[in-house]
């Protein structure tokens, strides 16, 4: 299966139900590089960046995203969020979020559907 958020947001969105589709998974070698505070911020900036690009393809289908940020979102049903963006597709709020739970979890970027916040 593709990994594309594009690819991955029209599947969504063909589907017409609710889902959740994995772009990007870190999952830390061990409990050393997961309790390495540097290197989990440089995975906190690239899965940032990684989102922000991204965002700038879907926003070319989509438009502008309805909102951006860096904390836990309504539709979103993740923990950890630490950067997104939300677009309002029709009945549809199609989302792209990079999260991370906790130390030692893998950090994770997701592009998912949810029913509209309407």
């Amino acid at each position: 299966m593709s990994t594309s958020p594009i690819d991955l947001a029209k599947t969504l969105i063909e589907n017409g139900e609710p889902g959740l589709e994995l772009v990007r998974i870190h999952e830390f070698k061990d409990d050393s590089e997961a309790h390495d505070d540097e290197f989990t911020e440089r995975l906190h900036e690239e899965f940032s960046a990684d989102l922000k690009r991204a965002q700038k393809d879907l926003s070319k289908i989509y438009g502008k995203p309805v909102r951006t940020g860096t904390d836990d979102d309504d539709v979103i049903p993740l923990n950890g969020v630490f950067c997104f963006a939300v677009w309002a597709v029709g009945e549809t709020s199609l989302y792209i979020a990079a999260a991370h739970e906790d130390r030692g979890v893998p950090v994770l970027l997701m592009v998912g559907t949810s029913p509209s916040e309407g």
